[in-house]
C-alpha cells in the first residue's frame, strides 16, 4: 500500500488527480452510459483520498463524496447491489456527521444528500425497509432545518424534495395514518417551493410530484366516503390540486419543457375521474382546459 503524503504539494497533487477521477466518474454516470465504468473511477478515487489526513475538514468532504458516488453507481446496477449501497451510504456518513456543519453549507447539504439518499434506497428494497427510510428522511430534515449558512432558495428546494419523498413513502402504506402524515408531509414540500415553481423547473418538478402524492392520498379518501359536504369539501381541494397541476405543466410546456408529461398524465386521469364522478357538469369545461392551442392534449406523448 502506498504511503499517506506529508508534503503539501503533495496531498494537494494527490486530491487533484482525485477529482479528475471524480468528475470522469460523474461525468459517466450523467450521461448514463456506463455505471460499471463510473465505479472504477470513483473507486480510484476513493483509494486516492483515503490517503490524505483524515483530520482536515475538507479531505473528510471529499472522501464522503466519493463514498456517496460510489453509492449511487452501485445503486442503479439494480437491488443485487443495494446492501453494498447503503454500506458505501453508511461510510459517507461517518465521514459527515463529525464535521462542522456550521462552516461550510456544503457540510450540511451533503449530510442531508446523504439520509436521503440512502433512504430512497432503504425505500426500494423488496420488502422495503420503511421505517428505516423514513428515519433517514427525518434525520435529512434535521440536518436542513439547521442549516442556517445555506443559501435560502437552495435550501427550500432540498427540504420540499426530501419532504415530497417523505410524503410519497408514507402514502405507500396505504394506511390512514401513514395517509395523515403523507398529506402533511406533501403539503410542507408544496409550501417550500410555490413562490419558485413559476421560474425554477426543478422546484415545479417537486411541486407537481407533491400534488401527485395528494391526489393518491385524496383518491383513496374519496373511494371510501359517502357523498356528504366534507366528502364535497375534499372533492374541491382534490379538483384544486388537479388544475393547479395541470396549468403549471402548460406554462412549463408554453416554455418549450415538455418532462412533467408523466405527471401530468396521472393528474388528468385523477382529475377526469374526480369531475365525471362529483362534479360532471364540470367536466367538459376540465377537459377543454388541458388541449394545447392545436387540439391536443398536453398529457399525450410526442
Amino acid at each position: 500500500m502506498t504511503e499517506a503524503p506529508d508534503d503539501p504539494r503533495e496531498i494537494e497533487a494527490t486530491n487533484a488527480r482525485a477529482s479528475l477521477f471524480m468528475e470522469e466518474g460523474i461525468r459517466l454516470l450523467q450521461s448514463g452510459n456506463d455505471a460499471d465504468a463510473a465505479l472504477l473511477y470513483f473507486d480510484r478515487a476513493l483509494e486516492l483520498r483515503r490517503r490524505l489526513p483524515a483530520d482536515v475538514p475538507m479531505h473528510a468532504y471529499g472522501l464522503a463524496a466519493c463514498w456517496l458516488n460510489r453509492a449511487e453507481a452501485l445503486t442503479r446496477r439494480g437491488p443485487a447491489y443495494h446492501a453494498l449501497a447503503l454500506r458505501a451510504y453508511d461510510e459517507a456518513l461517518a465521514l459527515l456527521r463529525p464535521l462542522p456543519l456550521g462552516d461550510d453549507p456544503r457540510f450540511s447539504k451533503r449530510l442531508a444528500i446523504a439520509h436521503q439518499n440512502r433512504a430512497l434506497v432503504l425505500a426500494a428494497q423488496n420488502p422495503p425497509a420503511t421505517a428505516d427510510a423514513i428515519a433517514a428522511l427525518v434525520d435529512a430534515i434535521a440536518v436542513l432545518d439547521n442549516a442556517k449558512a445555506m443559501d435560502a432558495p437552495e435550501r427550500d428546494y432540498l427540504l420540499a424534495v426530501v419532504w415530497m419523498n417523505l410524503a410519497n413513502i408514507q402514502a405507500s402504506e396505504a394506511k390512514i395514518v401513514p395517509d395523515l402524515a403523507a398529506r402533511e408531509s406533501a403539503r410542507r414540500a408544496l409550501a417550500l417551493v410555490k413562490e419558485h415553481e413559476h421560474v425554477d423547473a426543478a422546484a415545479a418538478e417537486a411541486g407537481l410530484k407533491a400534488r401527485h402524492v395528494l391526489c393518491q392520498v385524496a383518491g383513496r379518501r374519496l373511494s371510501v366516503q359517502a357523498k356528504t359536504e366534507t366528502v364535497m369539501e375534499d372533492v374541491h381541494d382534490a379538483t384544486d390540486l388537479a388544475d393547479d397541476g395541470l396549468a403549471l405543466v402548460r406554462e412549463w410546456e408554453g416554455r418549450g419543457v415538455n418532462r412533467f408529461r408523466n405527471l401530468a398524465s396521472d393528474l388528468f386521469r385523477f382529475g377526469a375521474r374526480v369531475y365525471a364522478c362529483y362534479q360532471p357538469h364540470f367536466l367538459h369545461e376540465f377537459l377543454s382546459e388541458q388541449l394545447d392551442p392545436q387540439g391536443r392534449q398536453i398529457t399525450s406523448a410526442d
